[in-house]
Formats: C-alpha cells, sequence, structure tokens
C-alpha cells in the first residue's frame, strides 16, 4: 500500500521568496532604495493611486526587514553549529575513510555488507551496508543510528536495514562504539560508550584524561558514515537520510543538524531539553549541560530545516527517556521546541519542515518501523522516482521477536514500549551477530574498533598533542618581575593586615589600577579575614588606602576571601549598569573544616559595596568569573573533596549557578602533589587560559604556578612545561610561595601577574606579601 495519508498531516511548512540580505541590524539602504524605485515605477503606472505608493513603501521595508531578519538567523545558525561542534570536540580535519569491504551476504531482494571505515586516526567503524538489487539507477540511502546497548546487530537495526532495503533504500548502521565489535570483549548491549565501568568517575576520566566528548564520538562516527555513502555509486549522495531512536534520536538529531547532506530525518525516542543536564547518562548529560549555556531548544531544533525535512516520533507515555510527569513533560518540551522553531523560521522568512507525531498511551520505541515513518522517507528521498508499494500487512515488534526464538531486553520488553510498536512487516528475518561481523573469527575485537581502544589512544595523544588553537599557548612564558620587593606587604603592628596578606583582585579603569587583596592578622588558627585596598598609576607601585580595611562581616566569625571582579575579555573587569560586582568565598574561621560559599556583593567603586548576598553555592574557593553574552561562567576550588580539584559552573544571573558533572581539572602532572589550588581564568579570543597553583613535588613547603588553556572551558591541556611560574629563592619574601594571582592583558599588549607569596619557614605567617610580574605574551 502506498503512502496516501500525507495530506492529512498537521504539518507546518514554512516558505517565503523573499531572499534579499540586508543588515543584521538596520535596513540595508541599498536594498530599500532598490525596492523602493520598483515602488515608484509602479506609482508611475497610476498617478492617483498614492495609496498604492504607501502600499509599495510599506512591502519594501517589511522585504528588508524579513530579509535581516534571515540574515541573522543565519548568522546565528552557524554560530551555533560552531559551538556544537566544540561541545561536541569534533576532530579539526577528517582522515582517509580507507574503507573495506570484509564480507558480502547475498538475501534475495538485497545484499548486506559488512564493513569498515576510519573515522579518526587508529580508530575504524564496524557496520552493516544493506543494499537493495535489481536497481538501474544510484538508490536514496538511510542511516541508522542505534540507541543505548544498540548495534548493527540489535533486533530494531537489523529490522530497519531489511524494511529499508526491500523499499529501495541503501542502509547503513554503524556499530555504536562501545557496542558489539566496537566494545573490547565482543559484547552486545555493553553500553560501553558511557564506561559503566567506572561508575561516578566517569565525567573526570572524560573531561580530564580522555578530553573529547563520547556523544561527539557516536556522532563524529555518523558524519563519516555520511563520508562513506557518497563514495559508493550505488547510492545517490543527494539523497541521504536519518533515523535514530533513544541515544540515536540524540545522535541522529545533531547529525541532521550539522550535516546539510541529510535531507530527511525520523528522530525517535528523544527530545533535546534543558533537563538532560542533569538528568541523562553521562554521554549526553556532559554535553547538554553546555548547550544550556548558548541556546535554546527551539533554536537547536530550528537548524535542520530548510535542509533536512524532520519528523520527532515520539510516545507521549515514555518514561524511559525521563520519569518526570511519566513523559508528559517529554510530550511538553517537545512540542515547545516545534513551535518555537516554527517561530524562528517564520521570523527569519525561510522555508522548513519539522513536524512531531505523538502516539497516545505509547512509550519508548524504534518508531522508524512504522508506516509513517518510512511515508516521510518515501516523500522527502525518493524525488521523482515513483515509491515502492509498502507491505500491506503489519507485526508486532515484540510478536516478530518472539518468532525468531529471541526475547526483547526486559526494561523494553513491555506493550507501552518496544514490544506494542506496530511495524510495517516486511518478512524480516534476524541473523546472528556473527552472521554480520565484519571478523567473525575474532573473539576480541582490536583496540582499534572499541571504546577502551579510543579512549586509550586519546590520552596518549593528550600526552604529547594539543588542539590546534591552544598550541601558541603552550611556548615557554618568560614572565620577569619588575622589581625585588613585594608591591604590598604586611601592615604595620596593630593594622588589620600585619600577619596575613594574600589574593590580590586587580581592576584598571581610566588609567588606574585598584587592588582588592585579603588581610588578617592574629594565629593561623584565629585569623578572620577582611578586604584592603590600595591604588596604582602603573600597577606596580601600589600605595595602600589609609582606611582599610574597606569590606567585611564584621561579626568577629567569618572571613572575606578570594576575591574576583566580574571579568571580560582579557581579564578586563565588567560594569553592569555602572556597577562593579565583585564575589568571594567566605567562611567562619571559629569552627574547625568551615564550609566555604560563594557570595557576591555591587557597588558603583569599591568603597560603597553592598552587603554580602546569601550563600550562592556551597564548597567554593578562589572563585574566578567571567561573562561572555549573558552568560556568567564560574572556576573554583572544590574544597569538598580530598585532593581539591576545580570544576567549572554557569549561570545567567550569576546568582543561581548550575555545576558541570565532575571536576575539569585533578592532579596529574608529575610536578604536582597534594592539592590544586587559586584558579584565575581568562578568555583570549576563542580560548580560555588558566593559571592556576599547586604544591610542587620535591620541593618541601613550595608551591608554583601551571598553565592550562582550553577551547570550551570545560576541557584542559595543561602546559608541557610546568610550573610555568616558580618561587624566587634569591627573594626572602616570595622564596617558598606563588599562588592566588590575579591576570589581566593590558593596552600595550603586555599580560600582567599580581601573585600572593609566602617566606622561607618557619614563619607564623600564613600568607606574606603580593608581587607582580609581566610577559610579552605568547608569539603570534
Amino acid at each position: 500500500m502506498i503512502c496516501l495519508f500525507s495530506t492529512l498531516r498537521s504539518r507546518v511548512v514554512l516558505k517565503t521568496a523573499h531572499q534579499e540580505i540586508c543588515s543584521p541590524t538596520i535596513i540595508d539602504r541599498q536594498g530599500f532604495e532598490s525596492s523602493f524605485k520598483k515602488g515608484v515605477m509602479m506609482y508611475e503606472l497610476n498617478r492617483h493611486s498614492i495609496g498604492l505608493l504607501y502600499v509599495f513603501i510599506f512591502v519594501c521595508i517589511w522585504s528588508c526587514t524579513v530579509s535581516a531578519e534571515s540574515e541573522n538567523w543565519d548568522a546565528r545558525a552557524a554560530y551555533l553549529r560552531d559551538e556544537i561542534a566544540k561541545v561536541l570536540t569534533l576532530p579539526e580535519s577528517k582522515v582517509a575513510l580507507d574503507a573495506k569491504v570484509h564480507r558480502r551476504l547475498e538475501c534475495g531482494e538485497y545484499s548486506i555488507e559488512a564493513l569498515t571505515y576510519a573515522s579518526e586516526a587508529g580508530s575504524r567503524v564496524t557496520a552493516s551496508l544493506y543494499l537493495p538489487k535489481n536497481t538501474a539507477e544510484p538508490v536514496p540511502a538511510v542511516i541508522v543510528a542505534c540507541g543505548h546497548g544498540g548495534s548493527k546487530s540489535c533486533f530494531y537495526a537489523q529490522y530497519a536495514g531489511q524494511l529499508y532495503a526491500q523499499l529501495g533504500f541503501a542502509c547503513l548502521i554503524p556499530d555504536t562504539i562501545g557496542e558489539e565489535e566496537r566494545e573490547a570483549t565482543g559484547r552486545m548491549g555493553a553500553r560501553g560508550h558511557d564506561l559503566y565501568p567506572l561508575k561516578d568517575k566517569n565525567p573526570e576520566y572524560i573531561h580530564t584524561q580522555v578530553k573529547r566528548s563520547v556523544l561527539g564520538k557516536i556522532v563524529w562516527d555518523l558524519l563519516c558514515g555520511l563520508d562513506y555513502l557518497e563514495t559508493r555509486t550505488e547510492i545517490d549522495k543527494d539523497r541521504i537520510g536519518i533515523v535514530g531512536y533513544s541515544l540515536g534520536g540524540a545522535t541522529s538529531g545533531i547529525v541532521s543538524m550539522l550535516d546539510q547532506r541529510i535531507k530527511a530525518a525520523v528522530i525517535c525516542g528523544w527530545v533535546f531539553r534543558e533537563r538532560y543536564a542533569v538528568a541523562s547518562k553521562y554521554c549526553t548529560k556532559l554535553p547538554h549541560a553546555a548547550f544550556n549555556r548558548f541556546l535554546n531548544y527551539g533554536e537547536m531544533t530550528a537548524l535542520s530545516a530548510p535542509h533536512a525535512a524532520s519528523l520527532y516520533f515520539c510516545g507521549e507515555r515514555d518514561n524511559i527517556i525521563d520519569d518526570q510527569l511519566e513523559g508528559a513533560a517529554v510530550v511538553r518540551d517537545l512540542k515547545a521546541n516545534v513551535s518555537a522553531a516554527h517561530g524562528i523560521l517564520d521570523k527569519a522568512g525561510q522555508s522548513g519542515t519539522i513536524e512531531v507525531e505523538l502516539v497516545p498511551e505509547s512509550g519508548h520505541r524504534p518508531f522508524f518501523l512504522s508506516e509513517r515513518a518510512v511515508c516521510w522517507m518515501q516523500e522527502y528521498l525518493m524525488g521523482a522516482n515513483p515509491p515502492k508499494a509498502i507491505p500491506a500487512k503489519r507485526i508486532y515488534f515484540g510478536d516478530w521477536v518472539d518468532s525468531q526464538g529471541k526475547q526483547i531486553e526486559s526494561l523494553y520488553n513491555t506493550e507501552r514500549n518496544e514490544r506494542g510498536l506496530l511495524a510495517i512487516d516486511c518478512g524480516a528475518v534476524y541473523r546472528e551477530p556473527k552472521e554480520l561481523a565484519c571478523f567473525p573469527d575474532v573473539d576480541k575485537p582490536e583496540p582499534e574498533t572499541t571504546m577502551k581502544g579510543w579512549c586509550e589512544l586519546k590520552i596518549a595523544e593528550n600526552r604529547t598533542t594539543v588542539p590546534g588553537p591552544l598550541k601558541k599557548w603552550m611556548a615557554p612564558q618568560n614572565w620577569i618581575r619588575d622589581k625585588d620587593c613585594p608591591v604590598i606587604s604586611l601592615g604595620e603592628k596593630g593594622r588589620f593586615d600585619d600577619t596575613h596578606l594574600f589574593a590580590p583582585a586587580v581592576l584598571y579603569e581610566n588609567g588606574r589600577y585598584e587592588m582588592l587583596y585579603c588581610g588578617s592578622r592574629g594565629s593561623v588558627d584565629n585569623r578572620i579575614f577582611h578586604l584592603g585596598y590600595a591604588v596604582s598609576a602603573n600597577g606596580v607601585d601600589f600605595e595602600k588606602f589609609e582606611e582599610s580595611p574597606v569590606y567585611g562581616y564584621g561579626d568577629g566569625r567569618r572571613s572575606i576571601l578570594t576575591p574576583t571582579f566580574l571579568r571580560g575579555d582579557e581579564g578586563r573587569t565588567l560594569r553592569e549598569n555602572g556597577l562593579l560586582r565583585l564575589w568571594f568565598s567566605s567562611a567562619d574561621m571559629t569552627v574547625r573544616d568551615a564550609a566555604h560559599t560563594l557570595h557576591e556583593c555591587s557597588g558603583r567603586d569599591v568603597l560603597h559595596l553592598s552587603s554580602p548576598s546569601p550563600s550562592q553555592l556551597e564548597n567554593v574557593y578562589a572563585p574566578t568569573i567571567i561573562k561572555e553574552d549573558d552568560i556568567c561562567r564560574l572556576w573554583y576550588t572544590d574544597v569538598s573533596t580530598d585532593p581539591w580539584t576545580f570544576r567549572h559552573a554557569f549561570s545567567r544571573d550569576g546568582q543561581s549557578w548550575f555545576v558541570t558533572e565532575g571536576p575539569v581539572l585533578v592532579i596529574d602532572q608529575d610536578w604536582e602533589r597534594d592539592r590544586l589550588f587559586y584558579p584565575t581564568v581568562v578568555k583570549s579570543g576563542d580560548v580560555y587560559l588558566m593559571w592556576y597553583g599547586a604544591y610542587w613535588k620535591g620541593h618541601e613547603q613550595m608551591t608554583a604556578l601551571g598553565f592550562a588553556a582550553s577551547r570550551d572551558g570545560v576541557i584542559w591541556y595543561k602546559h608541557p612545561e610546568n610550573p610555568v611560574f616558580r618561587p624566587e629563592p634569591r627573594n626572602s619574601w616570595e622564596s617558598h610561595y606563588t599562588t592566588s594571582q590575579s591576570v589581566m592583558r593590558l593596552d600595550d599588549g603586555t599580560w600582567r601577574m599580581w601573585y600572593a607569596t609566602r617566606k622561607e619557614p618557619p614563619h607564623v605567617n600564613k600568607y606574606f606579601a603580593i608581587g607582580t610580574a609581566a610577559w610579552i605574551g605568547p608569539a603570534e
């Protein structure tokens, strides 16, 4: 039965004829004048039709406005694709596919090839390619993106390959990394991409060792599958679609958003939503936390249009992808995303096809085996060719699996989920994995195909290589001290800072440097810190404000620790609504092992700061905060762990913080020992720079500064020659300690650091003085 019900769909197809380009911020003058002249010409045809001229003026303005909105969205879409690619840590370049067909199985109307192709140096993808026979011209193709635990031999993947091949489509089904021939022991259903054996250490392992997004790896392997399909003469490279289910819904959705070669997509059992940053598996949780920083999911949904006709196909009671409200929240968010996407495209005057199909009373199912999905692919991929007739019979997916003498995994073997899917009955036959295997005689796959092998390869590479944009920052850093004495020293006896002095926070405005710093008196166990204030005309020679301290709790218990101003590019201080924003850690120093909490204050200057806010975040020490667009990003020392590590968080208002899963920097270089502390992050162009402190292994009671760089602020590459700034034994006041720093780039292009110091023990001063040094920066 050929699909005849497409006209009954409730889809929205957005189209416009306006293709002129105008400025994204104002109406383009040249475009307006051109349109206006056309209007005047029409007026000359009827001099008495003044109203008609007004109409044409309105149309001209409207036309340019729509064009401007279109250009706005085009620029925004390009930005989003770039940022998504960064979050997913997609490789900067591709390698030769070096594709190999290892075996071929003849199956009546179609054949199945067992093949591999390279997606990265040292990493190969195993896959099945179903090819229809007796075709006179190149055929359209569909890629199947498998879900969590799925691979080329799983029930729904085999069914899809046979169904689509019988209907005239080539069908490529890659093994997901960590599954089947891409799992270290060759197991199916291993979920190896989520690194379950590592459990809660997973984010630490991914962020700090592998330094790659696992979701991004799966997406990249699919993108390389697209490259492979283009090499096959049997396939029409202009008619390629993708389908996916569950995790495969996530990856197929992202592929369709990023790659304009995709012309149609059926995304099943998935919706892109903010909640997945906290309620999801690691492979999707980590990137969603980053997506939340810079996009909304209506925008993400709109990215697939106009090149890919996208159908989101879900059950109304899918509590597998989220048990919130028994799946109702998923339905709500999916409808909102698609509605927002339609609004974005409509405003931009662009064509696009994005639809939702919701099945009542159903849950988690591979809906791409159903008639609706197949009709979708026929409509958008067959082109002028008449589609093959769809078999009239239907079969419940669970009944088919039973008929093959197999059993669906218990979580999905319910009428609500996979078992209850009503599929097109194509007479599919289940084949054992060895029949489909690229290497049927191998008990354990080679490392180049497996998740374990890829991780080990990436870890080894990270020891010697860094991404291209970061390379210039890995040259030696020659910091030169400006003087052999401190820029700020301990106060005279009786002053608030006569015993301890550290944590400079420097701002530069109107040719003047201003510094806040932490100072206290009393023994180490009894010290309570307040903020002192000093000014300088050159950043080197500071004069203390006589009336310091200028800020503190004043309750004899709580300290003001490690202040940080809101920063913009290259460490420059940002104001919001004319006000400075200052964050700091606080702890009750009268209590042993007191909790450190994050607080904020603001004011027109440092002498008129507001009262401290309530706690915004716990276990925060030494915060550093920058603002990008409308997002505040925070890096801090997490003092709840032993050893201390660095974590990352973001906020839209600088008050309510979302903390990224897992640490972003840990002890893993030979020189580091005991703990990391005092991260200072600065953004320069598209690169994040961090100077941080650590105890120096082999140097008793000494610390030094390390350096790391990042493309996204989460995955960091440490300098191979760390530490980059060390104590100076010739200067007694800084012989053992250089850390708790403030860094910015100056007007002349040089970089300046202000840092805290400590003298040689024994001493009663945990912190002793503040120094400064300059660096010309990396070679361009």
